[in-house]
């Protein structure tokens, strides 16, 4: 009898360390595609989400912590279309570095209490994009910033939600057509008088770079 009930704890004690040693998050950092819809903001459309043309991209994000995460992105945009077709712009390029902060501990631990297989984020950052209006070959800068949503589909396996947005710092002759533009040639969208690039996109990344194994607490650095 006590022979069983040994062999049984055995049993459960090794159950419960392969479930908690598949629960950690075991990769550093992954590498994804998006694809979605962008929008112009501006003097010649001030409603969110109007014209929305395709975009797509590639990312790699380097988890800092179950909280914080770096990610760099290059994607490309199809073109930015204003009202009847007012103006119409080149495939634009655009390539910026964030920094996220997940809500939840985003990781596949159920003994950790505010661990979660998903999590809302925010981010911001800085990047720059050419080809945003005719005739500019020059990076131009912008902020981006916004929100998502983080799945883990599987261990290796993440799916992304995000809402973007593209604060350009310097520019605001996007529209490239003078009757947008106010006498004072200022873009009367938004408080920071500049145009603004919104985006949504999906995302689908692989996690790789895996943890060193501290065997001796069965840890991972």
């Amino acid at each position: 009898m006590n022979i069983k009930l040994i062999e049984l704890c055995v049993f459960v004690a090794c159950i419960t360390i392969s479930i908690n040693t598949f629960a950690q998050d075991l990769y550093r950092a992954e590498i994804g595609i998006s694809g979605g819809g962008s929008s112009y903001i501006g003097d010649a459309n001030s409603k969110l989400f109007n014209n929305m043309q395709f975009t797509y991209g590639a990312f790699i994000r380097y988890r800092i912590d179950t909280r914080f995460a770096v990610k760099a992105e290059f994607s490309r945009i199809s073109k930015i279309v204003g009202p009847n077709n007012s103006f119409v712009n080149d495939t634009i390029n655009v390539g910026d570095l964030c920094l996220e902060f997940n809500f939840f501990d985003l990781e596949h631990n159920p003994y950790k209490r505010n661990s979660r297989f998903f999590s809302p984020y925010i981010f911001v950052g800085a990047g720059m994009m050419t080809d945003l209006y005719i005739k500019q070959k020059q990076p131009e800068p912008f902020i981006p910033f916004g929100f998502g949503l983080k799945v883990k589909l599987a261990e290796r396996w993440n799916l992304t939600a995000q809402w973007s947005n593209k604060l350009l710092l310097f520019s605001d002759n996007m529209e490239n057509m003078p009757k947008y533009n106010n006498p004072q040639n200022l873009n009367g969208s938004n408080i920071f008088n500049n145009d603004l690039l919104s985006t949504l996109t999906i995302g689908v990344s692989y996690d790789f770079w895996e943890k060193k194994c501290n065997c001796l607490n069965n840890t991972y650095k």
